[in-house]
């Protein structure tokens, strides 16, 4: 159990604080943009079914109109004299004032009919028989005071049929009058569509068996789409369709859809880029923290080691523990090279600082790169032959000056030796060379050390980093300053520095001067 238990808590340890932060973040907003995007579809449905409801409202008024007028004949039908003498010119009279009607029948009668054609007679005679029940109850419905109208379409050119009871000089009579439907959809209903339709809606009529658009309230246009379409009940084989004259409830919708949805995810997005943020800067600061304890740590342990071995010679000497005069001069000189490794770590400091507050200033003349080396291999000679390391230096022949601050550069090269001397194992040699490349002057430092890998070779000009892979590097102190500070050197000498490194076979670090910078 203790094991497992271990291993469980192993495992909580790698979780990354990015997961946390994410999983803080998009938890809540993932919520609150499903129960926006659920509210948003009940509103949609609660608008839409209201819009909805609207057009059926105005679709039940037009054929409540249609119904209307036909009502209205009827109780002029009623008011005719039907006595047999004057009967047929009443009737006639009748039609030619409503010319949207071809014939007035009884249907008791319809067979003594010989105004009309046989073809139509026919068709109507087929019609009637086949709705026979539902017109024999016209009757019940009118003696319970309700007069209904059926209306048939005679699949006959444009006629529809519309069959009702009527009191014609005190007798029921079940009558039908033949209608143009085309010249009723055009001289009753257009007119009254036009004015409902306004700016606000399209309203349009429809042929069902032929989807012919018959009528439209937009002159010369068909409507390629309705939103509504409600069957006329009076003339069966038509339609009347209805569709918003700007964006349909369906396309707003839709947009306010994608607006709300494009706002959620610009939000979540907002969140977790806050998030990165947030998280990079915690991040940055902790590892700043880190980087700071680690400067503070190993520019002490370089601080105390020349300063132990100043204290422990100068000490020696004091006391007169020494008598030779040879090792006496030796103490003094090894006193004089830690002081000088004290002044060089001071300075590195120093230097950065300058950097830092952009103060740091160059005194560039024309300067010969080989004098520089030279002058650093006689400075560094006893801290090499000490580390028992084999320099071998390489100087190119016809080196062109440079324009260069000779202090600056010097420090380049110091750095750039002292980190071959810290970082290489058994194999105990650096290799610098100066040469000519085009128009540029390089000056390479190479050793057979432990190499860095491509991942850390990103990060070792960055201030404070250290190479920290391997027991050899862990061991090696240092500030973490003196590539960040050679590389500040060359670019405010229009130069650059490059490395070439594998691991665990060595380094090779390029200086790169202009050599027509002056």
């Amino acid at each position: 159990m203790f094991f497992l238990y271990n291993n469980m808590q192993k495992t909580k340890l790698k979780i990354s604080p990015w997961l946390f932060i994410l999983f803080l973040l998009i938890v809540p907003s993932s919520l609150y943009t499903i129960l926006e995007l659920n509210s948003m579809d009940d509103q949609e449905e609660l608008y839409e079914g209201i819009y909805t409801n609207q057009l059926d409202a105005v679709l039940f008024s037009l054929n409540q109109f249609a119904d209307d007028n036909v009502r209205a004949w009827i109780n002029d039908i009623e008011k005719l004299n039907w006595t047999e003498g004057s009967q047929e010119r009443n009737i006639k009279e009748w039609i030619s004032n409503n010319p949207q009607c071809e014939h007035l029948l009884l249907l008791d009668h319809l067979n003594n009919n010989t105004s009309i054609d046989d073809t139509l007679l026919n068709e109507i005679e087929k019609e009637i028989k086949l709705k026979e029940l539902e017109i024999n109850k016209l009757n019940s419905y009118f003696n319970e005071g309700y007069r209904k109208v059926l209306g048939y379409d005679l699949n006959l050119e444009h006629y529809s049929l519309f069959v009702f009871i009527a009191n014609l000089n005190g007798q029921l009579q079940q009558c039908a009058i033949v209608v143009d439907a085309r010249r009723f959809i055009s001289d009753i209903l257009s007119p009254r569509m036009q004015r409902i339709a306004g700016e606000n809606f399209v309203l349009s009529i429809r042929h069902v068996s032929s989807s012919e658009i018959v009528f439209s309230t937009l002159i010369n246009t068909i409507p390629e789409s309705v939103t509504e379409e409600k069957v006329i009940w009076l003339l069966p084989d038509y339609s009347i369709g209805i569709q918003p004259s700007g964006p349909t409830i369906k396309d707003v919708a839709q947009k306010r859809a994608y607006n709300n949805i494009l706002f959620l995810v610009i939000v979540d997005l907002v969140l977790l880029i806050g998030a990165w943020f947030f998280y990079r800067n915690i991040r940055r600061e902790i590892n700043l923290a880190k980087i700071k304890s680690d400067f503070v740590s190993n520019v002490s342990h370089e601080i105390r080691t020349p300063l132990s071995l100043i204290s422990m010679y100068a000490e020696t000497l004091q006391m007169n523990r020494v008598k030779e005069e040879d090792k006496k001069h030796k103490y003094y000189g090894i006193i004089y090279r830690e002081a000088q490794r004290l002044s060089g770590i001071v300075n590195n400091i120093l230097n950065f600082s300058r950097i830092e507050s952009g103060k740091r200033q160059f005194n560039f003349s024309p300067v010969d790169i080989n004098d520089i080396l030279n002058d650093v291999m006689r400075n560094y000679a006893y801290q090499i032959e000490n580390k028992g390391f084999k320099v071998d230096v390489q100087l190119g022949d016809d080196i062109p000056l440079i324009q260069g601050d000779e202090e600056a550069i010097g420090e380049s090269i110091t750095n750039l030796i002292d980190n071959a001397i810290k970082y290489s194992k058994e194999i105990r040699s650096i290799e610098i060379s100066t040469q000519i490349n085009g128009d540029k002057v390089w000056l390479n430092v190479k050793d057979y050390g432990i190499g860095i890998n491509s991942k850390e070779q990103k990060h070792i000009f960055d201030k404070f980093y250290r190479v920290t892979k391997g027991s050899l590097a862990l061991h090696a102190k240092g500030s973490g300053l003196g590539l960040s500070i050679v590389k500040y050197i060359m670019h405010s000498h229009k130069g650059d520095i490059i490395v070439k490194s594998e691991e665990n076979n060595g380094s090779t670090f390029s200086l790169i001067f202009p050599s027509n910078n002056y």
